[in-house]
């Protein structure tokens, strides 16, 4: 592995996000790329987040918090579609029925 820099992620209870073991500078197969990018924040609300989520740098703070809303984006549109297509099959008969 030709990584640049290789920072590994200790749980920290985030495991339920899809983490490669380690980021790195460099792309290759099931890794992570970071950037390093300018952003606009407000200093107390990450130092908020960090607390929060006992994160060990802001930047990891905001990485996760990132990856959680993206996750939650797509698991609207699973419901959607599943609304869209009239809902999940009551396979046991114990929901009451639609209101028309």
């Amino acid at each position: 592995m030709n990584a640049i820099n290789v920072l590994p992620l200790w749980g920290h209870g985030h495991d339920v996000y899809n983490y490669s073991c380690f980021y790195t500078l460099e792309e290759t197969v099931g890794r992570v790329v970071l950037t390093r990018t300018n952003l606009m924040l407000e200093v107390g609300k990450v130092r908020r987040l960090r607390k929060a989520l006992q994160s060990r740098s802001n930047s990891e703070a905001v990485r996760l918090v990132i990856d959680e809303r993206l996750a939650a984006k797509v698991g609207l549109q699973a419901l959607r579609n599943l609304q869209r297509l009239g809902g999940p099959a009551d396979v046991f008969g114990r929901a009451p029925a639609k209101k028309a």
